[in-house]
């Protein structure tokens, strides 16, 4: 299978800092700036704050030591599917996040079988 790049959601904002979700070949680049209003948002929804939302509220993870491996995908995929668009006020990025978030986790589904890491620059 050819290797996938997705970087839709970082284009406008190179040079600033991204993080990536890479599996073997395949890799999902998006705005920094989307992912901490995600989990922000993940937050206030009262998520159980373990993986990935345990980290960043702690602010400890990949923020340290990139690239930080996703440890439970199922985890992962039930916290994205908690984000709940008719409570992000943002509404100059609501439609894009809603977006992010859908592309997060087909990203996680599709590469289930893989290592799936957090990378961020």
């Amino acid at each position: 299978m050819d290797s996938m790049i997705d970087n839709r959601f970082y284009e406008g904002f190179e040079g600033e800092a991204e993080l990536s979700f890479v599996a073997t070949d395949n890799k999902l680049i998006i705005w920094n700036g989307y992912f901490e209003a995600i989990l922000d948002h993940l937050l206030d929804c009262n998520v159980e704050k373990k993986g990935m939302v345990k980290e960043y509220f702690h602010h400890e993870g990949w923020y340290d030591d990139s690239p930080w491996l996703i440890k439970d995908k199922s985890l992962t995929i039930d916290q994205l599917r908690c984000f709940d668009i008719s409570k992000i006020n943002q509404t100059s990025i609501k439609e894009i996040l809603e977006e992010v978030v859908q592309s997060i986790v087909l990203f996680l589904e599709n590469n289930y079988l893989s290592t799936i890491y957090i990378n961020y620059e």
